[in-house]
């Protein structure tokens, strides 16, 4: 009776955040960020071709692979009802789901109470809420890469490969969970079944891939932005360009002048930075802890969707920064009000993260730290050491953030059970 009360509950929870997601579309409408809107114009172009992204004939002239998987799915949605807002409506059910997603990983590595405060956290934490009204990856990112550790864990790993690798095609940063899952399952199992994701996962890269290559000539599986984002940043943030630039192409390493396609220009962007690398190791690691600080210091970015002059506005995340909220103080409009409560809710999530850890490690409890400490670890690695700070680039972390801080209330609140008693 207990347990089918506590079914009833989570169901009711989801149901409810997935409404709520719904009607912030309904009445807050399309989100136009940059990348939506460079999305919706190459989905325009693939549809007056014919062709998926990237196509043929214009694949010379893109700067870059963007994230494929995105603009194609933008492009099936114009292409079936001559509007966005059906995937709107689809990846605010996506995001209603994933609060499921996360009990049910929650459940699966601790316990069904572990699971209940894990979606309770990441229902009442308001970030989680506005970003369906948008294209851009995370929510579809997420989507896939949670419904991959939740097969995978509910012991389908196969399946949970491939969903891992869908993910990618969306946002290239799969890897990281992937290498996190089977971590986890090696020291679940101790055997070769640990190695299952991996295989789901190869196989839909080389469909994925190959498709591409059939149609472009170019085994295109994933977005090619990484050496061209970290190549910009790395020269942008070099106080003394000057010591290298003679060693680039018209003295700039991050704009390659040559007319080529984006495949030779990611691999000119990659060549460069490792010149410049190699002439600046100091300059490279001074830069990692402004990339830490530019990625976890605040979590606002989805807030943009209450702003009411966002269809006007020239650079839309200003009146959110950490900068503009500490200028306006204490007059802050109502939607920056909303800013700095998640704010606080945020670095709350955070610090009980961090307890959780120190909990864990004292206890030996390496099977329950492994999946979430294993994702924020290397997913944060891989952002200081190949990728650029960005507040938007730890969204995909965030349910692991919140799953641990839910083991610290776990924790507090058995602690002061016990002590009533």
């Amino acid at each position: 009776m207990q347990n089918r009360h506590r079914e009833i509950s989570v169901i009711s929870v989801v149901a409810a955040f997935t409404l709520a997601q719904l009607l912030i579309l309904c009445i807050f409408g399309y989100t136009p960020y940059t990348d939506s809107e460079g999305y919706i114009i190459l989905a325009q172009d693939s549809l007056k071709y014919g062709e998926p992204y990237p196509v043929t004939s214009k694949i010379n002239e893109l700067a870059f692979i963007w994230n494929v998987g995105s603009i194609n799915t933008v492009a099936l949605s114009m292409w079936l009802f001559h509007s966005i807002y059906p995937l709107l409506i689809t990846y605010s059910l996506m995001k209603g789901v994933s609060s499921w997603l996360v009990y049910a990983i929650a459940k699966d590595i601790f316990n069904e109470r572990m699971a209940w405060i894990s979606l309770i956290l990441y229902v009442i934490y308001p970030a989680n809420y506005g970003e369906g009204t948008s294209l851009l990856s995370e929510t579809p990112f997420m989507f896939f890469i949670l419904s991959g550790l939740c097969l995978s864990l509910k012991k389908m790993p196969f399946m949970g490969g491939i969903l891992l690798a869908i993910a990618n095609w969306y946002r290239p940063m799969a890897i990281i969970f992937l290498l996190s899952l089977i971590i986890y399952l090696i020291i679940l199992y101790k055997n070769i079944n640990a190695l299952k994701p991996l295989i789901g996962y190869v196989l839909t890269i080389g469909i994925i891939g190959g498709l591409a290559y059939h149609r472009t000539g170019h085994f295109i599986y994933q977005a090619k932005t990484g050496w061209m984002s970290l190549m910009q940043y790395s020269w942008n943030h070099d106080q003394h360009q000057e010591k290298t630039a003679h060693l680039f192409a018209n003295n700039d390493p991050a704009n390659p002048i040559n007319p080529i396609n984006p495949i030779q220009k990611d691999k000119i962007w990659q060549s460069n930075f490792l010149t410049w690398l190699k002439n600046n190791p100091k300059t490279y690691l001074m830069q990692m802890p402004k990339k830490f600080m530019d990625t976890y210091i605040s979590d606002n970015v989805n807030f943009c969707t209450f702003l009411p002059d966002k269809y006007t506005s020239v650079y839309m995340y200003e009146p959110l920064s950490m900068k503009t909220l500490y200028h306006d103080f204490p007059h802050e409009s109502p939607v920056q009000i909303l800013a700095i409560v998640n704010l606080i809710i945020y670095y709350l999530i955070l610090l009980l993260a961090i307890v959780a850890i120190i909990l864990l490690v004292k206890e030996h409890l390496w099977h329950y730290l492994s999946l979430p400490m294993s994702v924020i670890t290397l997913g944060t690695l891989l952002l200081m050491l190949v990728g650029h700070g960005e507040a938007r680039f730890h969204i995909p972390f965030m349910p692991f953030f919140i799953i641990l801080a839910a083991c610290s209330i776990h924790h507090f609140r058995k602690n002061a059970k016990r002590a009533m008693d």
